[in-house]
């Protein structure tokens, strides 16, 4: 028996009561569950405790044949207030949730990286106001835990930011994945700020378009497996009142 606390990623329904889930770990990564009768109107669980970044302490088995484990117990370590409820964080929840999953492949133990979701994911269900930059603040801070993390050396100084290199430039990359102009310093903003200074990001809702867009060709450029996300483009729609 393994115990655990975790990060709900994605549901699939199996069968008529049962769920194939992926979840986050913190003792083992990335792993694949089924979990039989929550579905069902008898089940000891319901599929509303596997809803997307729930934060769950989970109890579970190995299967013989197969590397689905077995859930065979889970708490809600601390039940959403507003997340769910609220449509633009949930909105972003789903696509961290995505964007998570689509990147993960480890099935091995990272405290930190564990320790960076879930304080992510219980700061977007408290915060007040200023959420509606969380999704590219996590986004920046993401890429520190999968090893292109921008380079600061020169940022001051700097008119560009090279996206293939990772880099700050005075003179324009040879390409034309780079950042300049307002944009670049928009970024400069997003590397630096932390959790207790998100409120100063006063991103237009057209610029928080086009950085998303930006940073989504930053991962793509850093990651051969990354693909497109379905949510990226709900996301996108929420910022498109302007």
């Amino acid at each position: 028996m393994h115990q655990s606390r975790a990060i709900v990623l994605r549901q699939i329904k199996y069968s008529e009561t049962s769920l194939i889930l992926k979840i986050y770990t913190e003792k083992e990564g990335l792993l694949s569950f089924i979990a039989k009768g929550v579905r069902g109107k008898k089940g000891r669980l319901s599929s509303a405790q596997f809803q997307p970044l729930n934060l769950i302490d989970l109890s579970y088995r190995e299967a013989r044949k197969s590397q689905l484990r077995q859930i065979s117990d889970l708490k809600v370590i601390e039940p959403f207030t507003d997340l769910p409820f609220n449509p633009v964080k949930r909105t972003i929840a789903i696509f961290m949730a995505e964007l998570i999953h689509s990147v993960i492949k480890e099935h091995e133990s990272n405290k930190k990286l564990f320790d960076f979701l879930f304080n992510s994911i219980h700061w977007l269900d408290l915060s007040k106001e200023n959420y509606t930059h969380f999704h590219l603040f996590f986004m920046m801070k993401f890429t520190k835990h999968l090893g292109f993390y921008p380079m600061l050396d020169g940022h001051k100084e700097a008119r560009y930011f090279d996206l293939q290199q990772g880099v700050f430039s005075r003179g324009e990359p040879g390409h034309s994945f780079f950042i300049a102009f307002e944009d670049l310093s928009a970024w400069k903003q997003l590397i630096n700020v932390k959790f207790e200074t998100i409120k100063t990001l006063l991103f237009s809702n057209s610029l928080k378009r086009k950085l998303l867009k930006t940073m989504m060709l930053y991962y793509k450029l850093h990651l051969i497996h990354f693909k497109e996300l379905n949510s990226h483009h709900i996301l996108q729609s929420v910022f498109n009142d302007e």
